[in-house]
């Protein structure tokens, strides 16, 4: 109860600070007092912070490049509690684990620090160890991120998406980075299929001596990207500097999405939070991805389909794009159509419809990507708003993304934005189109990946559910209803 008490003194004295600062009596940028804000609280808020300097749709540009400070380092905890760490996980200290163990972290975390240590054949590994009392803290922070983002939605709602949504995928992922063996489970899926790429670096881990609160792993020499995007920000760094360290900014934000789209389509499991933090710039245009807390798997079903409306979003052809999405998202509503449609219909007619519904679809979305453009451009927004706004279109149409879908685009969207401050002419739809180019889906895209379980419902089940449906469009999107209507007057299927 005492983290609760003291994060919400912090909280009533940042208030009064806003407050002051609203009535002239402060002086200081909004920017710099949330950063304060976040690190003052520390724990999950650093990490919710942290998150939130990566999407510029929910807090403004200026705001989002201040909290990118959060990725540098947290104050570390003393060497004892280490000791402690190390007998109850592992029954012995580090100094007789290790042929040598550096008491001083060389990186420290909201959650955790880093020690380097040498195996007895002298490799050099980085033992990363759990933060003590910091599932006890998080559970005191969860009940408080609950209470701001309900007055959040009140008060500072915004439309991409809903502060209590927001808060619960960061309760959701921040509960599984509690856990190194969860950790190093989804490590070495990545690992497997990273071995010989000549862009990506991915920590070769040590079992035998990882637990919950310790995760061993080999140690990567290099620069994170939370430094250099500060370094850049604050001016000790530049692309001339950066290129005489063997660092190509540009080859860098290639090497960051290349992987994000080759874990996901041809490893089927992917690094789903590429913060700076998270990634080691090599030379020669290489990186390495760390701290695997967060994952996402590829998708079991229509991946051909996802394939086709990645390639046609990069060509900008809507209407082909937009087929693509309502066939690997639309399973509901494929599903209650077919089956309200008498089994003497042919599957034709299903198709008709969905093509019926996609060229509304693609309608939709064009206006959306006409009127994003140019923020997209300036990075006033990102891919994520873009993407949750064609989402909420799509509810009109009962068509749902796939979990694995939307933790993806996620991931991608992080790694834009930070290849935009990187390189601002950097652009998704060019990267797309050269990973395509060097890895053809016909090398990895498995024949069955259209194969989706069909379960028919009971005609009159259908039934129901389509008259429900319709009934919601008359209000949801009138011109969308007629079309329905039209289409289904053929086959006598509700109510004229």
């Amino acid at each position: 109860m005492f983290r609760f008490f003291y994060t919400l003194s912090i909280l009533f004295k940042y208030l009064f600070i806003f407050i002051f600062l609203k009535l002239g009596l402060y002086k200081k940028p909004k920017q710099k007092i949330l950063k304060n804000f976040f690190e003052e609280a520390g724990g999950s808020f650093i990490k919710f912070g942290q998150l939130l300097a990566l999407r510029v749709d929910v807090l403004p540009k200026e705001f989002a490049l201040e909290l990118i400070g959060l990725f540098d380092n947290v104050k570390p905890f003393p060497y004892s509690l280490v000791e402690e760490t190390f007998l109850q996980e592992l029954g012995a200290t580090p100094d007789k684990i290790f042929k040598d163990f550096q008491k001083k972290p060389f990186a420290s975390a909201s959650f955790a620090q880093v020690h380097g240590a040498k195996l007895d054949n002298d490799h050099i590994v980085a033992v990363k160890i759990l933060r003590p009392g910091i599932e006890d803290a998080v559970l005191a922070d969860f009940l408080l991120i609950d209470i701001l983002a309900f007055f959040a939605d009140l008060f500072f709602k915004i439309e991409a998406l809903p502060w209590k949504e927001f808060a619960q995928e960061f309760k959701r992922w921040t509960k599984n980075e509690l856990d190194y063996r969860i950790e190093a489970e989804q490590m070495e899926k990545i690992y497997k299929t990273a071995q010989n790429d000549k862009y990506t670096v991915i920590p070769k881990l040590y079992p035998r001596l990882c637990t919950k609160k310790i995760l061993v792993e080999d140690y990567i020499e290099g620069i994170p990207l939370s430094r250099i995007l500060l370094g850049l920000k604050d001016g000790r760094l530049d692309e001339e500097k950066l290129k005489k360290r063997g660092v190509d900014l540009k080859q860098v934000t290639s090497a960051m999405t290349r992987e994000l789209f080759r874990e996901f389509f041809v490893g089927d499991t992917f690094h789903a939070d590429p913060h700076p933090g998270n990634i080691i710039v090599l030379k020669n245009g290489r990186i390495a991805f760390i701290d695997f807390g967060i994952v996402g798997e590829g998708l079991k079903y229509n991946k051909s389909s996802f394939v086709g409306f990645v390639k046609a979003a990069a060509d900008i052809n809507y209407k082909d794009s937009t087929y693509h999405f309502a066939n690997f998202s639309g399973g509901w509503l494929k599903n209650m159509i077919g089956s309200a449609l008498p089994a003497s219909v042919a599957q034709k007619n299903v198709e008709d419809f969905m093509n019926l519904v996609s060229d509304y679809f693609s309608q939709e979305v064009e206006k959306i990507a006409v009127d994003k453009r140019k923020t997209l451009e300036m990075m006033q927004e990102d891919y994520t708003s873009a993407f949750a706004e064609m989402a909420r279109a799509a509810k009109k149409m009962r068509i749902k993304l796939p979990r694995e879908t939307v933790l993806f685009v996620r991931a991608l969207t992080i790694a834009g934005f930070l290849a935009k401050q990187l390189n601002f002419k950097f652009k998704l739809a060019d990267e797309t189109k050269k990973f395509f180019k060097e890895f053809p889906e016909k090398l990895w895209l498995k024949d069955n990946d259209n194969a989706v379980p069909y379960r028919r419902l009971s005609h009159e089940k259908a039934i129901e559910q389509l008259n429900g449906w319709l009934t919601y469009l008359i209000e949801a999107d009138p011109n969308l209803y007629h079309v329905v209507k039209k289409f289904l007057n053929k086959y006598n299927l509700v109510d004229r």
